[in-house]
């Protein structure tokens, strides 16, 4: 039974404060961050310095307005004069996918900031001491090296299985799932659905029998829709499926049993969205997200534009919590523009998804070589599946004038982070 009145307990001071109280402590945060900055960094000072602006304005969070943002573009350009002199012994890699990849460095004093929301996201999604997580953690991912740290302080135990996300190693995870019996398990979406396509029909003992016990799992690497959630909790017989995310430049958020959108960790990063004329956009309403780190640990980011696409929730959480809730849709690698319409992976997936017969397929965004299409291609697996009303409700819901759907048939694409394909990477068959 899901306990839905405790699931965000709120056991840290931040997640206490009123609305009032968290505006005056991030402000504090945001001027002690862009001192930091002003005074340690070279290339935020020089950048601060043509736009005019300087830590002692600000004053609220509509001051934080006037700094400009920044680009992966501009802190590759900039090479070493964008790091902190004090930004610790490890280093992590951002994704690359986006243009050339960073270095993010990471102190023990930064670590320990982020064990804690770790921690706390870890009790919304139901962990609790004396259990046994099994891990999948992305160990070239910041926010995933805290997880261990966070299930030894939780007072739980943890198991790792040999291997990585790749399909190839469900086998491996399935033996320590076996042996070990965990009650939570963290892994990537992808990974999952890999897994219930490769054990369908299988002869061995079908996954949701080795699932038993499992209260909650918490995915990563791909935005749940609603539907899909049920139906992982479904085909894997588990009593919870959460969402979680974050990025290597410090935005860290997770979900509650309300499943609403996940939360921001407020104390440690300020996010916001902007429009593309920089403009912050209201609740509800896409637009690119972008991070500032609230720690003068590591490598400083301070309104760094990540360029994925997210909108805040409007309103208020039942949980009870506080902290403002983000979605993030998708990166510009997983979406293409139609027309003057930016479409994701996500609202196709959601689409879809509205058939029960075409849940757990897997569903790609075909790019073509013109960068703005006029018409949106989606491959789907599997043979035909009442293919009008499906080109309808894409064409009715999104906004595109047309639609085309290639069916895959046995052709199967490993599930991964990408959703989006060239057509010339894969031999589609003609509608």
């Amino acid at each position: 039974m899901r306990d839905t009145a405790a699931s965000c307990a709120r056991n840290d001071v931040i997640e206490t404060l009123s609305g009032a109280q968290l505006t005056a402590w991030q402000t504090d945060r945001l001027r002690e961050v862009t001192s930091h900055a002003y005074r340690e960094v070279p290339f935020y000072r020089k950048l601060w310095d043509r736009a005019r602006v300087e830590p002692g304005m600000l004053r609220s969070l509509e001051d934080f307005a006037r700094f400009p943002t920044i680009s992966k573009h501009d802190l590759v350009q900039a090479g070493d004069c964008w790091t902190n002199p004090h930004q610790g012994p490890v280093a992590f890699s951002t994704r690359g996918t986006s243009g050339a990849p960073l270095l993010v460095w990471l102190s023990a004093e930064e670590e320990e900031a982020y064990i804690q929301p770790t921690m706390r996201g870890f009790r919304w999604a139901g962990f609790r001491s004396g259990m046994t997580a099994l891990l999948m953690s992305p160990v070239w991912h910041r926010l995933a090296a805290c997880e261990a740290h966070a299930i030894a302080r939780l007072g739980g135990r943890c198991a790792f299985f040999w291997g990585s996300m790749g399909s190839e190693f469900t086998d491996s995870f399935l033996h320590t799932l076996s042996s070990q019996r965990p009650e939570f398990i963290t892994t990537t979406a992808p990974f999952l659905l890999s897994l219930i396509r490769r054990s369908h029909g299988a002869t061995t003992r079908p996954t949701h029998e080795l699932f038993k016990g499992v209260r909650s799992v918490v995915v990563v690497g791909l935005p749940l829709t609603p539907r899909m959630r049920e139906f992982l909790r479904d085909r894997l017989e588990v009593e919870d499926v959460f969402e979680r995310g974050g990025t290597q430049e410090g935005a860290a958020i997770d979900e509650c049993r309300m499943h609403t959108a996940p939360h921001v960790h407020e104390d440690v990063c300020y996010l916001e969205v902007l429009d593309d004329a920089g403009i912050r956009v209201a609740p509800g309403v896409r637009g690119r997200l972008i991070v500032t780190k609230l720690s003068t640990a590591g490598s400083v980011f301070v309104r760094y534009d990540t360029e994925d696409i997210a909108a805040f929730a409007p309103g208020e959480c039942a949980c009870g919590c506080g902290f403002r809730r983000l979605k993030i849709y998708g990166r510009p690698e997983s979406s293409v523009l139609v027309g003057d319409r930016l479409i994701t992976a996500y609202d196709v997936r959601m689409c879809i998804e509205e058939d029960p017969a075409l849940l757990g397929r897997n569903v790609l965004l075909i790019r073509e070589a013109n960068a703005r299409a006029s018409v949106l291609t989606v491959a789907v697996e599997g043979e035909a599946h009442d293919s009008p009303q499906l080109q309808a409700r894409l064409r009715e819901q999104l906004g595109v004038a047309t639609a085309e759907i290639v069916w895959l048939g046995d052709l199967r694409v490993n599930w991964g982070f990408r959703q989006v394909l060239d057509r010339r990477e894969i031999q589609l068959p003609r509608s």
